[in-house]
């Protein structure tokens, strides 16, 4: 489809095109965020929608794959438990949060202050961390109640009957004292800044926006994306599939990153240890 112009693709406006080939088409458009222009590929769509489910593919092969993760283990000659440090830290640190900064920099041409306040690093919505994220906390509190008795319970055992999807017995997302909670404190300093900051920072930073191609439906695929990219611990997360809505929710009302790392620590800890 040839875009005409003036036409909006989430925050772009497409001012004329660049050219055309087998891979689809490129426009310059304007950044009404920015205020600059650049340059738009319209067959880059898919891939932002493939970029949600890739780094969780790849953990659970790398760890979830209990052939592959016994040959890793003999290679690196590292504990299955650090090595699963490990690779949690690649992901979150290096695809999560390295990533998009380079993506940004080197292939949007954007400078690294534009980088950051693409991502949402620049600023602080004070009013929604001081007003409006409190409420919210307690509203998903109440309501994950009764969902987590009579919804996320039977599914988690379902899904735990199924050989493909149970969490390795070996794995540090087990349920038991020797998990991810269990590591140094400097270690779990790195784990929570790798798993909060860099999981919103990806998925609500850097792909919600780069999604906005999806119009209305954007802050609901990129929630139920984000719960199902989780495949190395499918019986924990997929049950919490409408919970995880929230995510998306919240980032559409209030747009700042710092807002939803906090709200993700609220869930994460009162999902593990408040709502059981």
């Amino acid at each position: 489809m040839v875009l005409t112009s003036g036409v909006k693709l989430g925050p772009y406006e497409i001012l004329a095109p660049l050219g055309a080939g087998g891979m689809g088409e490129v426009y310059r458009a304007r950044d009404t965020r920015l205020e600059r222009d650049v340059a738009v590929k319209t067959s880059a769509k898919i891939v932002y929608l493939v970029l949600y489910m890739l780094p969780g593919l790849l953990i659970y092969i790398f760890v979830n794959v209990d052939l592959v993760f016994r040959s890793e283990v003999a290679l690196t000659h590292l504990s299955p438990k650090n090595l699963q440090y490990a690779w949690v830290l690649i992901i979150t640190f290096g695809w999560h949060m390295f990533g998009p900064l380079l993506v940004l920099r080197y292939a949007d041409k954007l400078s690294l202050r534009e980088s950051f306040a693409f991502l949402g690093l620049n600023r602080v919505d004070w009013r929604g961390l001081c007003l409006v994220l409190p409420g919210f906390c307690v509203i998903f509190a109440l309501l994950s109640i009764p969902y987590m008795r009579f919804i996320w319970t039977p599914l988690q055992s379902w899904l735990q009957t199924v050989p493909l999807l149970r969490i390795p017995a070996y794995s540090i997302f087990q349920d038991v004292p020797n998990n991810i909670y269990s590591f140094p404190p400097i270690a779990l300093v790195f784990l929570f800044i790798g798993n909060f900051l860099g999981e919103e920072l990806y998925f609500r930073g850097y792909l919600m926006k780069k999604s906005a191609f999806l119009g209305r439906w954007n802050w609901i695929v990129n929630s139920l994306l984000f719960a199902l990219y989780h495949l190395w611990q499918i019986p924990q997360t997929w049950p919490v599939l409408v919970m995880v809505l929230a995510f998306g929710l919240l980032m559409w009302l209030r747009k700042d990153l710092y807002v939803m790392v906090l709200f993700h620590l609220f869930v994460n800890m009162w999902l593990a240890y408040g709502a059981s």
